[in-house]
């Protein structure tokens, strides 16, 4: 399993970062293209649900871990940020782009998402 680490400030201008750095991690996992680009949206979404509190200050950690069978991201947000809805569009959404997806808030009120991709044989 490899594992790569990365925080950004808890601002819209970095989604973008967040979202370049998901669709390379998950190529060299060996996702399809498909995959990929749901991936990425899957990723935007996830950061716009963390920082939808509109933090001032604070930053969004994101964990990579690479598995032969998958790719799990992890995303905290900064303090405040709200517990996702599970009946939202954005929830929803989350759904339709990646295989799972789960939400856990620490014992500090940090939250986290949790995004697993599946590497799936081609035919």
């Amino acid at each position: 399993m490899a594992l790569i680490e990365l925080a950004v400030p808890a601002h819209p201008d970095y989604v973008g970062l967040i979202r370049s750095a998901a669709a390379h991690i998950a190529a060299h996992a060996d996702l399809t293209l498909e995959a990929i680009d749901d991936l990425r949206l899957a990723v935007d979404e996830a950061f716009a649900v963390l920082i939808a509190h509109q933090p001032e200050t604070g930053r969004v950690a994101v964990t990579f871990h690479i598995h032969d069978d998958s790719l799990k991201i992890e995303m905290t947000g900064p303090a405040g940020s709200p517990n996702p809805d599970k009946n939202s569009f954005a929830w929803t959404v989350l759904n339709a782009l990646v295989h799972e997806v789960a939400t856990q808030t620490s014992s500090d009120g940090l939250v986290t998402l949790r995004l697993t991709a599946k590497v799936v044989a081609s035919a």
